[in-house]
């Protein structure tokens, strides 16, 4: 699916909620097994990606990475979707997702 989304984004035109629904797709597959866990995106406005991570530890380590991060984004979207990432401490947020992946881990 990830390589069809260049040519479904210049399909679908500039269509807010399929971009959004793009780049946080094209962010779990960036982000890989090691991140999923302590970054999670749940917005795009205005071309910036909002990303809860769990304190400022973490806030720290990926706004350091974020220049790669928007690179493998984008070249995965074959546009600039998304032009900044802001990683927002949000504990709640990504502990929901944890115990979200964990549900579906059990079930499998």
């Amino acid at each position: 699916m990830i390589r069809t989304l260049p040519a479904l984004l210049r399909a679908v035109g500039h269509d807010d909620t399929v971009m959004e629904a793009a780049a946080v797709a094209t962010w779990k597959r960036v982000a890989g097994e090691g991140l999923r866990d302590h970054a999670v995106p749940f917005r795009l406005h205005r071309k910036t990606m909002v990303v809860a991570v769990a304190d400022a530890t973490w806030q720290k380590q990926l706004t350091s990475m974020s220049g790669q991060l928007l690179f493998r984004l984008n070249s995965l979207l074959g546009q600039p979707v998304v032009t900044h990432i802001e990683f927002r401490i949000d504990p709640t947020t990504v502990e929901r997702e944890r115990a979200q992946r964990r549900g579906v881990r059990r079930h499998r």
